[in-house]
């Protein structure tokens, strides 16, 4: 987990609702951006929730080095939020992605100085 990779090749995702869907979003991160480590600290089904509490945050940090060519496209069962944080070109290319495994139904940009966020909904 502690590479000594540029941390202008990572970006931040945080998924916004259930344990399955936020799976499913890691899922097709991981497999085309395959240097991404697989920690159990990140995955959605490593501990899991309390039914009660209904949706919950699920974060990861991909690393954008070696990106793959070929992108599995996914269905989720709800409409998802989805926040990315990071440096162009590489917050892009996570957006481009999502975009093409899931749809975007709604994206909000917030410029920083040195770092982005990109906050998407991703259709069901």
């Amino acid at each position: 987990m502690n590479s000594p990779q540029s941390s202008s090749a990572r970006v931040g995702v945080c998924v916004s609702g259930t344990r399955d869907d936020a799976y499913r979003v890691f899922e097709v991160l991981k497999t085309t951006f395959p240097a991404t480590e697989d920690t159990a600290e990140h995955r959605p089904d490593a501990t899991p929730p309390d039914p009660s509490l209904g949706h919950m945050v699920w974060s990861l940090v991909i690393d954008t080095t070696g990106r793959g060519a070929t992108v599995p496209r996914s269905t989720l069962e709800e409409a998802v939020s989805v926040d990315l944080y990071g440096t162009d070109p590489e917050l892009g290319w996570v957006r481009d992605v999502l975009e093409s495994a899931f749809g975007i139904a709604g994206e909000q940009h917030v410029s920083g100085e040195h770092e982005m966020e990109l906050r998407l909904r991703l259709a069901a």
